[in-house]
C-alpha cells in the first residue's frame, strides 16, 4: 500500500484514544501527516459527545503548530492520508471547498459511502464542534517569536530536549541565543549542554566565554558551508 501503510484502522480504541492497531496502520506516513493523524484523534477524543466526522476547517485551527507554516503543508498531508486509507474525506456536494473528514475504519468507510450515495445525510449527521487550540508551552511561543516557524521537526526537536532539561533552561537558552543574536538550534542545544556538564551557577564572565565561544564555532562552520 502507498507510504508504507498496511491495513485499515480498527474500530476498537486504546487508552490514549488511538485505534490499538495505530502504529502498526500509520507506518510510513511523514512527520506532517503523523501530526495531522494524531491531531484529528485528540480533536476527536474531546468532543463532548460522540461525534460522527468533523470540519477539515476546525481541525486545521485546532492543531497546535504555526498555521503560517503549516497551511499549505496541511492540505498535502491529508491528501497523504486520505491516499494511505488512514482518514476519509467528503466534500460537501453544495459546497466543494466544505471537506468533512471521517476515520479510516470500518465505520469511517461505511459512512462515507452512505454520505456519497446519500449527500442529505450531512444534515442529521453529528460534526464535530470547533475546539480551541491547545495552549503552546512557552518554549514553543518563544522559539516561534524569536527563532522560526514551528515546524512539525522544530516541534520534535522541542520535545525530545524537554526530557533532558526543564522548561526554564530552554526558554533561557533560547533567550541566551536571541541576546547573541545566533537565532539556531544548534547553538541553543550547545548552551544547554554546556550548562549541564559545568553547571549554571557560574560567574557572568565564564558564561560569556562560552557563549562567545559557542557563537564563533557557529560562525565558522556557517563559513565553512558558504559556496
Amino acid at each position: 500500500m502507498a507510504n508504507g501503510v498496511i491495513g485499515k484502522f480498527s474500530d476498537k480504541t486504546i487508552r490514549i484514544n488511538l485505534p490499538a492497531n495505530f502504529f502498526e496502520v500509520s507506518a510510513g506516513l511523514s512527520s506532517e501527516a503523523l501530526l495531522v493523524l494524531l491531531g484529528y484523534f485528540q480533536f476527536m477524543a474531546e468532543q463532548e459527545g460522540e461525534s460522527q466526522l468533523c470540519e477539515a476547517f476546525d481541525l486545521e485551527n485546532y492543531l497546535p503548530i504555526n498555521q503560517s507554516a503549516m497551511q499549505s503543508s496541511f492540505a498535502q498531508a491529508l491528501d497523504e492520508l486520505e491516499q494511505a486509507g488512514a482518514l476519509f474525506v467528503f466534500s460537501d456536494p453544495e459546497n466543494q471547498e466544505r471537506k468533512f473528514i471521517l476515520p479510516g475504519t470500518d465505520t469511517g468507510a461505511s459512512l462515507l459511502g452512505s454520505l456519497q450515495d446519500q449527500p442529505g445525510l450531512l444534515a442529521i449527521l453529528t460534526v464535530a464542534t470547533s475546539l480551541p487550540a491547545p495552549s503552546k508551552s512557552n518554549v514553543f511561543r518563544l522559539y516561534e517569536e524569536n527563532i522560526g516557524p514551528l515546524t512539525a521537526y522544530s516541534a520534535e526537536l522541542l520535545r525530545d530536549a524537554a526530557q533532558s532539561y526543564s522548561e526554564e533552561w530552554l526558554e533561557d537558552a533560547i533567550k541566551e541565543a536571541v541576546h547573541y543574536n545566533v537565532r539556531n538550534w544548534r547553538y541553543i542545544q550547545a548552551i544547554l549542554r554546556n550548562w549541564q556538564k559545568k553547571g549554571r551557577k557560574r560567574s557572568n564572565e565564564e558564561d560569556k566565554r562560552d557563549l562567545e565561544s559557542f557563537r564563533k564555532l557557529y560562525l565558522d562552520q556557517k563559513r565553512e558551508l558558504e559556496p
